[in-house]
Formats: C-alpha cells, sequence, structure tokens
C-alpha cells in the first residue's frame, strides 16, 4: 500500500513539473508570438484597422500597428447572463468604423474552444443593439448575428433581450452626430482554421478575430520562424490571458505595452522567435534591463471637457514638479519624489491598491478625498490604470458640480443612479475607462449619503 502511494504521489510530482514546464514564461511568450503573427495574416487580408479588445488581445497587437482599442467582455456573453453594458458603450469605435469598411476586433481565449464569448455573443449583441439605435428594426426581422457553433436556442434567447438593451441605451442620451452610421454593422468570425468569410460592401464588416488555435492542453508545436527555420515550443492557447497570474515576480509591471516595447531584445532577428536556449531567467534579466533604461515619467492624462478636472495613470515615481498642478493621487506602489514645501501645489497622496480591494477601501476614504479637492484650480486625479478609481472621483465631482453637459452648477442637483449612468456614458463615449462595480458601488454609496434629494430608483 505504501508503495503504491509513494508511486501516485511520484507521478502527481512529475506531472505538476511537466505543466508548469510547459507553461513556462518563455512558452507564453512564444505562443504570443506565434499568435501574432496570425493576426498580421488576417490583416493583410482583409486591410482594416486593427483594434484590441483588452486586456488579453493588447498583447497580440504592437502599440504602433493598433488602431485603437475596445472592452467587450467575455461574461456579458456568459450563457443565461447575456448583457449590454452601459459602462462599456465602445462608441468611439464607430468613428473608426464609419471612416473604413470596419474593423478587426483581435482577442483570444485559453479555455478549450475556438473563440471567447467577448467576440461569439458580447459584439454580435452590441451590433444589434446599435443597429437598433440608429436604424430601428431590421428589415429582415432581427440584427443578431452569431456563428454557427452558438447553439440557435441560445441566439434566439439574446434574440428577445435586444428591445430592452436598446431602451436601457436611448436613456442615456449619448449618441450624437459622431455616431452616425450609413450602413448596418455586420459581425464576422475568424479563428486559426475556420473557413474565410466574405466581407460585405453594403455593411460595416465588424471582424471578430480569435487568434489562439484550439489545441489540447500544453501540446509541443513546431512553426517556421521568418527565415523558414523550425521553431518549436510548447504552445499555450490564449496564453496572454490573466497576465497577473504568469508574470514572473520580479516584473511586476510587466503588460504588452513592455512586451513590444523589449520584444527586440528577447528575439533573434533572423526567425522572430526567442531563440531555444534562452529561458526565464535571463528573460526576466533582459526585460529588467531594458526597463530600468526606460525615462518615461509613466504619467498619462487627458482633461475631463473644459471642467479643469484631469485625470489618467501614474506607473511609476514621479516627480513633484513633473505634476502640473493640484494633484490627488490614488495609488499604494508610487512615489513623488523633490517636494517643494514652498511651492502653493498641493499633491495628495492615498494608499489604495489597484484592484477589487482598492475599490472597497475607496468608499472610506472618499470624504477625505474630496475634501481635498477645489474646483477653483485645476485638479489632476492619477491612479494606477487612469480607467478605474480616478474615474470614480471625476464621476463624484460631475454629478455634484455639473450638469450633463459639463457647465458648472451652483446647487448639486437631485443625484440619482441614472445621474450617474449618463455622466458615465458621456465619459465612456470620449476615454476608454472602465470602473470596477464595486468602485461604481463605493461612488453610489457617497454620492447618496451627500445628497439629501436622493432617488436610488
Amino acid at each position: 500500500m505504501n508503495l503504491l502511494f509513494n508511486q501516485n504521489n511520484d507521478i502527481n510530482a512529475i506531472t505538476k513539473e511537466l505543466k508548469k514546464s510547459s507553461l513556462s514564461f518563455t512558452n507564453r511568450l512564444q505562443s504570443i508570438i506565434h499568435d501574432a503573427k496570425f493576426v498580421d495574416l488576417v490583416q493583410q487580408e482583409l486591410q482594416l484597422p486593427l483594434v484590441a479588445n483588452e486586456r488579453c488581445g493588447l498583447w497580440y497587437i504592437p502599440p504602433n500597428k493598433r488602431t485603437d482599442t475596445c472592452y467587450f467582455k467575455s461574461t456579458d456573453g456568459h450563457t443565461n447572463v447575456w448583457s449590454f453594458s452601459l459602462r462599456r458603450l465602445n462608441l468611439h469605435l464607430l468613428p473608426i468604423i464609419s471612416a473604413n469598411k470596419g474593423i478587426i476586433v483581435v482577442d483570444s481565449t485559453r479555455r478549450g474552444k475556438p473563440m471567447p464569448d467577448a467576440l461569439l455573443k458580447t459584439i454580435p449583441i452590441w451590433c444589434a443593439v446599435i443597429n437598433t439605435v440608429v436604424f430601428g428594426e431590421s428589415p429582415t426581422g432581427s440584427w443578431l448575428r452569431t456563428p454557427l457553433i452558438v447553439p440557435r436556442s441560445e441566439h434566439n434567447a439574446i434574440e428577445k433581450l435586444i428591445p430592452g438593451f436598446v431602451k436601457n441605451v436611448k436613456c442615456l442620451n449619448v449618441f450624437d452626430q459622431n455616431h452616425k452610421l450609413d450602413k448596418p454593422l455586420v459581425p464576422r468570425f475568424f479563428y486559426p482554421g475556420c473557413a474565410s468569410e466574405e466581407l460585405g460592401d453594403d455593411v460595416f464588416n465588424i471582424c471578430c478575430v480569435s487568434v489562439s488555435k484550439q489545441v489540447p492542453i500544453h501540446k509541443t508545436i513546431s512553426t517556421r520562424g521568418d527565415d523558414g527555420t523550425v521553431v518549436g515550443f510548447d504552445y499555450v492557447q490564449g496564453s496572454a490571458d490573466d497576465h497577473e497570474l504568469w508574470v514572473p515576480k520580479p516584473l511586476p509591471k510587466f503588460n504588452a505595452d513592455v512586451f513590444w516595447q523589449v520584444i527586440d531584445k528577447l528575439v533573434d532577428s533572423s526567425s522572430g522567435y526567442i531563440p531555444s536556449w534562452r529561458g526565464d531567467e535571463e528573460l526576466v534579466d533582459i526585460i529588467l534591463e531594458q526597463v530600468k533604461s526606460d525615462s518615461s515619467t509613466g504619467l498619462a492624462l487627458q482633461a475631463v471637457g473644459k471642467t479643469g478636472i484631469h485625470f489618467g495613470s501614474l506607473s511609476q515615481d514621479i516627480a513633484f514638479n513633473e505634476l502640473p498642478f493640484d494633484t490627488i493621487i490614488l495609488h499604494d506602489d508610487v512615489k513623488v519624489v523633490n517636494k517643494d514645501d514652498k511651492s502653493s501645489k498641493k499633491v495628495h497622496q492615498f494608499s489604495i491598491p489597484n484592484n477589487k480591494k482598492g475599490s472597497n477601501m475607496l468608499r472610506s476614504l472618499l470624504p477625505d478625498i474630496i475634501s481635498k479637492i477645489d474646483l477653483q484650480s485645476p485638479i489632476l486625479i492619477l491612479c494606477g490604470t487612469g480607467k478605474d478609481l480616478s474615474v470614480g472621483v471625476v464621476l463624484i465631482l460631475l454629478c455634484l458640480n455639473f450638469d450633463l453637459d459639463w457647465n458648472k452648477v451652483n446647487k448639486a442637483p437631485p443625484v440619482t443612479k441614472t445621474l450617474v449612468k449618463q455622466h458615465l456614458g458621456k465619459l465612456s463615449n470620449l476615454y476608454k475607462v472602465n470602473p470596477q462595480r464595486s468602485t461604481l458601488q463605493s461612488i453610489n454609496s457617497y454620492l447618496f449619503a451627500q445628497n439629501i434629494n436622493t432617488d436610488n430608483s
């Protein structure tokens, strides 16, 4: 019995080690490089602008080849929980689509299927809703178009929800001249090994491209490099997904943009792939050295109309004199150095992690944060992403101090959930923001506590 137990333990240990080896940092990056080459081939054939679906899709398109990014979540397409997100309107894509014959949306999935639900159902729902808002009812009875791998029963169930989604979107009043379309949006579906799909000239083609090949777990593949040499590695389907879980601990800030920034230092210039003799430790050392040599401030900001409110992201330590005016920093992993005590500029930092825990922490800190803000002068609000915590504070300032045209008001308007959604809809229309649900819950809690004329409907 003990002998059998020991043998089973040995087998389990070996299996675990093999799995760990096949999912190595090197194999993941090799797989990303391999799949990015598929994106190049698709783009050459379709000749449409490349749009990366955040976050996974960012890894498969170099920044200089991305026309833009979008945020369609797979959870909005999961069976029986289909949704049209009012926090992720993606209306910024419509001018790009109108100026071209459509777009290519790039994403991937690691879950043993050819396409993620974001491409299979979330984008088709989005197209159907936008078409209905712009054109009214479809002359053929329905604007919804899904591929054959979506069961017909599921397609029909989604179809029944479209009128409700349309009603919710119309309540936001976010459509304007920038969103005019003279042709409907029609999703097309592409993945490695699929049959080619013809594009229509009488529609805007929304090409949903899943870049990773569906394979058994950790399959060793052989492919040809740019120079024709054979390259072999353990292929990881959708290897870029949830990068925080697989990026080595010495590289906490390693993301898609950093990957493309250093890729020439990682790969062999002839094959375009990482040399087989280069291991994880060497890759980490190369990336660390390259990142240290980057002299950028890590600061990115944008203005909220003419309100005097600015928001953005901060990814590394920053000198006091590099902050343009009064600043609120919602971040626990950066420092402001070389502070000038004689300056009239005020900088307040709140140690909040940029994750769900931080979103929940925000609730108790908001009274102190808001008390530090004087809208008589420009204000900058920063967090780690520029899309979540900072956006939440911006929403509070807009709801309490501005109308829906973002004109300053003397008296705070009654705060309702609809008002919050309308301001967020306008922000989402202009900027690529995506506050977490927990962040919005913290914002609503603060706003409803502050405003005595609250309507929670």
